[in-house]
């Protein structure tokens, strides 16, 4: 098996930054979650469609939840949703991806350890033998 040290540390490095990645989305995905209450004192209403089709209307209803998410579009606002319950949904639906992803970048940065410490096992070996 031919190994190439620095193609193995870059690609442990690329890995190592999707995980940095992975964690500050995780971060901005929990500080995004809010619970947004409607301003009384504007001159017009107006409204917005929950993603369950629900439509929220700012003189019916006291509060809405926002989730934002910029790195799936850096200029929205956020997504808008008529509860707690909707807002959860996609939160947890996000949040899920994002562990997913996660865990598989952390199991293939432990095989690729694990090929890494059987190549300088075999190395250590011929070595030796010489």
């Amino acid at each position: 098996m031919d190994l190439d040290y620095s193609l193995m540390m870059g690609l442990d490095y690329s890995l190592m930054m999707d995980l940095t990645d992975i964690e500050l989305k995780l971060e901005e995905l929990e500080a995004g979650y809010k619970k947004k209450y409607f301003r009384k004192d504007t001159k017009r209403e107006w409204s917005f469609k929950c993603h369950c089709d629900e439509k929220v209307e700012s003189n019916v209803a006291d509060e809405y939840f926002i989730v934002s998410i910029t790195w799936k579009d850096p200029n929205a606002i956020g997504r808008r949703f008529c509860s707690k319950e909707c807002a959860d949904f996609y939160f947890n639906e996000q949040r899920n991806e994002l562990l997913v992803e996660r865990e598989r970048i952390i199991e293939e940065r432990r095989r690729m350890r694990e090929v890494y410490e059987e190549a300088v096992r075999k190395f250590i070996a011929i070595k030796e033998k010489s």
